[in-house]
């Protein structure tokens, strides 16, 4: 069963789509992003992030951002991605919100292997299904 990490700080959306990957035969796990009060990641104080290293495919909050140690704020999206090249990640929100368009702009400049996720559900499960069959993102 393949593995897909929903990281998104919209509690309820991550609900929902998780539901939808469950019933669909994905095994999902999920994070919230980093907690206060620290807004720190993981990642940058262990080397590597856990989550992250089991995923077969990432669903990432574009907005989602975490205080790096020396108090910059970095894109969750972009450091994932950067950190697993090989792994592919859709960008998603919530059907009713509009994106950032400034920050997708960014994160499509720094990984532009990562793509926005369709807000359909039909839709959605075909491009999942595509990039698991590929096994591989081209960097």
């Amino acid at each position: 069963m393949q593995t897909i990490l929903i990281a998104h700080r919209d509690v309820n959306f991550a609900q929902e789509l998780a539901a939808d990957l469950r019933a669909w035969g994905y095994r999902v796990i999920h994070c919230p992003g980093p907690l206060p009060p620290v807004a720190r990641c993981i990642r940058w104080d262990e080397g590597y992030c856990p989550l992250t290293e089991g995923a077969d495919l990432m669903i990432y909050d574009p907005c989602l951002t975490a205080v790096d140690e020396t108090g910059i704020v970095n894109n969750l999206a972009v450091d994932s991605a950067l950190a697993h090249p090989d792994v592919p990640m859709l960008l998603a929100w919530p059907r009713a919100a509009q994106p950032d368009a400034p920050t997708l702009l960014q994160v499509h400049a720094e990984v532009p292997w990562v793509q926005a996720a369709p807000h359909d559900p039909a839709a959605l499960r075909r491009r999942i299904r595509e990039h698991l069959a590929a096994g591989q993102v081209a960097v």
